[in-house]
């Protein structure tokens, strides 16, 4: 049975003027939460929102067989292609008994990668555990290495480091993206690509306006500027309200 792909980058942003998350950790991962007794999942949102005007939700999984879906091209910043904040998102999933994308499909969409390290200020409000800035180049986040670094200091924003402390001669680098194929080549897969995805996007929402709930999960998307108004309940016929009078179309 193929892992069901539940839609992040929904990451959804939502006007509560803070970070937030709906997600629930298993007792069993403890040790992700930080020292302010945060889950990863809680971290992770605030890490997100310094790229989203101080507005990130991370939503909870549906089911063991969801993951949370790397930054659409259009959405991709250094927020969301930092190895730090897909380590912690690793972890809201895993602690979720939830799957995780590998690092190289969850930033498959970012032009520069920052492994090992947040290249922006760290929020008020949260520490980002050492173990976030653990190597994922190559693999997938590490639950087991990560409990190996619980002692090592957390990042806040009143204090460094914002990047893992490395061994001689290795360094914490950001990384551009290079094409395997030609720049033409390039471009005509990013297009045929970009336009999968707003296919897929389009079917989804008209799928689950028109049915309530979608019959198959889908990623957890990193979709920003989301906003949701109410419909309006029509007005009964009121002979003395011109306003519920039939309009003369409907009277044809």
């Amino acid at each position: 049975m193929l892992p069901a792909i539940f839609s992040t980058f929904v990451l959804a942003r939502i006007a509560l003027g803070q970070p937030n998350t709906n997600a629930t950790c298993n007792p069993s991962f403890a040790w992700a939460s930080n020292s302010l007794r945060q889950s990863p999942c809680l971290v992770a949102a605030y890490l997100g929102s310094v790229c989203d005007d101080g507005l990130f939700f991370v939503p909870a999984l549906d089911n063991s067989l969801s993951f949370y879906q790397g930054p659409t091209v259009a959405q991709a910043n250094s927020c969301g292609c930092s190895s730090a904040f897909y380590s912690l998102l690793g972890a809201c999933a895993q602690c979720q008994s939830a799957q995780v994308l590998s690092w190289s499909a969850f930033s498959e969409n970012c032009t520069t990668t920052y492994s090992q390290i947040y290249p922006d200020n760290i929020p008020t409000g949260t520490a980002v555990p050492h173990w976030a800035y653990q190597n994922v180049t190559g693999g997938t986040f590490n639950s087991t290495l990560a409990q190996l670094n619980l002692n090592a200091p957390e990042s806040t924003a009143n204090s460094q480091p914002t990047s893992a402390t490395l061994p001689p001669g290795s360094s914490n680098t950001s990384s551009p993206k290079k094409s395997k194929a030609g720049p033409i080549a390039g471009g005509v897969v990013g297009g045929v690509v970009f336009i999968c995805l707003v296919c897929i996007a389009a079917f989804w929402f008209i799928r689950r306006r028109h049915r309530g709930v979608a019959l198959v999960p889908t990623p957890i998307g990193y979709y920003s500027d989301i906003t949701f108004s109410s419909l309006q309940t029509p007005k009964l016929y009121n002979p003395s309200d011109p306003s519920t009078f039939p309009s003369p179309s409907a009277s044809m």
